[in-house]
């Protein structure tokens, strides 16, 4: 008896490691982009490789993904902040692949410089992407304003960037380092400036559903081997991600790390 329980788990051992963990995400590179690349989609497919475990990665708008998961069509979520995590009942294992930021762009011929919610004004014109956690502050003033555009569809940073060249909008709000990648492919980094950034760094996660709490260990486990093979880093260094900013102390004075932590 005890021989054919061991023959059981092994078959479904065999069978879980054979079928495809599936994850999905929209671009939001360097972090998420085309082709199964960016940095945490390469740290996500090693974390599970190193272990013997297939990934199958789909390009999906964020708001879909969130759903899909819900309804266990896919297995997890790439960079997921906590109150993502919190509010649709995730799991995480509480592995931080990289941090987001709410960092500002405008014009390069603007004077304007974000480092509060009081630096904005009734006038504001400013574009984000629609589903996205910006934090309460924020998020209130964001809805709070008709003059807020929320983009959408499969590529509505770089939808926001070309707004902003031809003046549709006075300021973008995203992350830092997917701003400026996504303005290099479009060839329109000459013609934007960083504003600044309101609020703090927050972590992000790959986030499981209640069904996937096993591969969410699981991908703990492989990222604490990649950390200690030295993939992790290899992988970190291919992508241009900023490994610290700086803002002046004058005004609130703080220093974060961009490049990814493992708790």
């Amino acid at each position: 008896m005890i021989k054919y329980l061991s023959f059981i788990l092994l078959l479904a051992s065999i069978h879980a490691h054979a079928t495809p963990i599936r994850i999905a995400s929209d671009i939001w590179c360097p972090y998420v982009c085309e082709n199964q690349k960016g940095y945490i989609v390469e740290l996500t497919q090693r974390a599970f490789e190193i272990q013997n475990q297939k990934v199958e990665f789909i390009t999906i708008p964020y708001k879909r993904a969130l759903v899909e998961l819900q309804r266990n069509n896919i297995n997890a979520v790439l960079a997921l902040p906590p109150s993502a995590i919190a509010n649709n009942n995730l799991v995480s294992a509480n592995v931080v692949l990289g941090y987001n930021t709410n960092d500002f762009y405008t014009l390069v011929d603007s004077q304007e410089s974000f480092s509060y919610i009081s630096d904005l004004n009734f006038t504001q014109q400013a574009a984000v992407v629609t589903g996205y956690d910006y934090g309460v502050e924020l998020d209130a003033w964001l809805n709070a304003h008709t003059n807020s555009y929320f983009a959408s569809g499969s590529d509505p940073l770089a939808m926001n960037i070309i707004r902003l060249v031809k003046s549709r909008h006075s300021v973008i709000i995203d992350n830092k380092n997917v701003i400026e990648y996504t303005a290099s492919q479009l060839n329109l980094s000459q013609q934007l400036r960083y504003a600044g950034t309101i609020g703090k760094p927050v972590p992000l996660y790959v986030g499981f559903n209640q069904q996937n709490q096993a591969n969410a260990v699981m991908l703990a486990n492989g990222i604490a081997l990649l950390k200690d093979n030295g993939e992790y880093q290899s992988i970190i260094n291919k992508y241009n991600v900023l490994p610290e900013m700086s803002y002046d102390n004058a005004r609130h004075k703080r220093l974060h790390k961009f490049l990814p932590v493992l708790n």
